[in-house]
């Protein structure tokens, strides 16, 4: 079953409310906190494979972290970062501490990540600047595809929400320069084979 958003929200912050009960409450973080695509813009050549961060910047207060991110799965395909587990999954960061993971599933058909953690006392909430997950993409096609942050929710330990500003990203994939060359090769040899078919047919 299809995770639910809103059930996904309520649990990450009732479990960073109840278990934390006891840790002094701090101020939520300011608006200037920034979850973002890290980094914003890359290319790809089809068959290549790269690192894509979601991190955060200028977070305080932090014990949970929930994202809902769109790609498009024409273009691009995510590695699986624990082939031991089922499914394809990110592979976790350290801002939250992911003590305990609630979601982590990645669908290369539908084009959408689902990813959820929390810590756990004693650690103590998260500040700064971090690395929330990482990606890794494969391009599978010459084309642009958006690295959209569709809904994400980052709690304090108190389990209240922690406002962020979201920045995008996008992956431009190009041809594989060695295939376009093969390609031209072969067509170029085909043109002139069939020139010289042609002259040694005329002067027969």
């Amino acid at each position: 079953m299809k995770p639910n958003f809103k059930h996904i929200v309520i649990w990450t912050g009732l479990i960073a409310a109840i278990l934390t009960a006891g840790l002094p409450a701090t101020a939520a973080a300011q608006p200037q906190t920034i979850l973002k695509v890290d980094p914003q813009s890359l290319r790809l050549q089809v068959g290549e494979t790269a690192q894509v961060d979601l991190t955060l910047e200028q977070v305080a207060d932090l014990y949970g972290a929930e994202i809902h991110l769109r790609f498009n799965p024409e273009i691009l395909e995510i590695v699986d970062a624990d082939p031991a587990q089922e499914g394809v999954q990110l592979e976790p960061g350290m801002l939250p501490i992911p003590d305990f993971v609630v979601l982590n599933k990645a669908d290369n058909v539908a084009g959408t990540v689902d990813y959820a953690v929390t810590q756990l006392p004693p650690n103590k909430p998260g500040e700064g600047d971090g690395i929330v997950a990482r990606i890794t993409f494969r391009a599978k096609k010459a084309a642009v595809s958006q690295i959209q942050l569709e809904r994400f929710l980052l709690a304090d330990t108190s389990g209240s929400s922690i406002q962020a500003v979201p920045q995008h990203g996008q992956i431009k994939v190009t041809g594989n320069s060695t295939w376009i060359l093969i390609t031209i090769a072969s067509a170029l040899l085909m043109v002139i084979g069939g020139g010289i078919g042609f002259i040694w047919i005329k002067r027969k």
